[in-house]
């Protein structure tokens, strides 16, 4: 039996699932993310306070089938060994019995974006046109995943949370995460500020989203305990530091 759980995001996400004790017969493996898609929802609410600031969304590039239940898909972009390319380098250490996943690396690349006609007397210099998009999801050295803007700012313009496991399937290779929630990002926010926005957007939920995945093997040997036990203890300590932070802040 698992003792206690701890859960940051990927996705776009990354949980594990952490035994103190490591069981000698477990055999985690290194896995790449190859194909997939996120399939988004937005928060008409978030959209209603962003027209009323000055950004009114007229055009969404959808560039992948939705899941049931979602409107946009988002193309997850594939490996690619040209580093002039843009291409999905996510790694991730799993086992499944114990379950065991630990984020390793690299980012998860998306093709697709949203662009928003601006009221040009409530927002200035950022045209009449405002697009984000071609997202980029990685993490910092706390294991907080955030999504980047590679379209237009550069900018951290999305923070990500899921409360959710990931569903991987060995036999099929797939990877499942559903109830993932992406917020705007306090540099979004001062963005949009600075341009005249009379509303912080910071911490405003703008997407639903859930992922799928096609997965590669990439090591089929054992890591060393050690190196094992060394991951799950950095991204762990990341972990509950920002609980601490969290239990503060309420």
């Amino acid at each position: 039996m698992l003792s206690k759980y701890l859960t940051t995001l990927l996705g776009l996400t990354s949980v594990i699932v952490f035994n103190p004790v490591l069981p000698v017969q477990a055999e985690p493996q290194v896995y790449l993310e190859v194909e997939g898609k996120e399939s988004l929802e937005l928060n008409t609410n978030t959209l209603a306070i962003l027209e009323n600031i000055g950004l009114t969304l007229s055009d969404v590039e959808s560039t992948a089938t939705p899941a049931p239940g979602f409107s946009i898909g988002s193309v997850l972009l594939p490996p690619n060994s040209d580093p002039n390319v843009r291409g999905t380098t996510y790694t991730f250490l799993y086992d499944d019995d114990p379950v065991l996943y630990v984020t390793l690396g690299g980012t998860e690349e998306f093709l697709g974006t949203f662009t928003f006609e601006v009221d040009t007397t409530k927002l200035n210099g950022l045209g009449t046109q405002f697009t984000i998009g071609n997202f980029s999801n990685s993490f910092d050295e706390d294991f907080n995943f955030f999504v980047t803007d590679t379209a237009n700012t550069g900018l951290r313009v999305f923070d990500v949370a899921s409360s959710g496991i990931p569903n991987i399937d060995l036999n099929t290779l797939t990877f499942v995460l559903e109830g993932i929630e992406l917020f705007f990002s306090q540099e979004f926010s001062d963005l949009l500020v600075n341009a005249g926005a009379t509303q912080s957007v910071a911490g405003l939920k703008f997407i639903d989203s859930r992922a799928d995945r096609s997965l590669m093997l990439v090591s089929a040997s054992t890591p060393e305990p050690s190196s094992i036990l060394a991951l799950i203890l950095l991204a762990g300590s990341g972990i509950v530091s920002r609980i601490r932070q969290h239990q503060k802040k309420s």
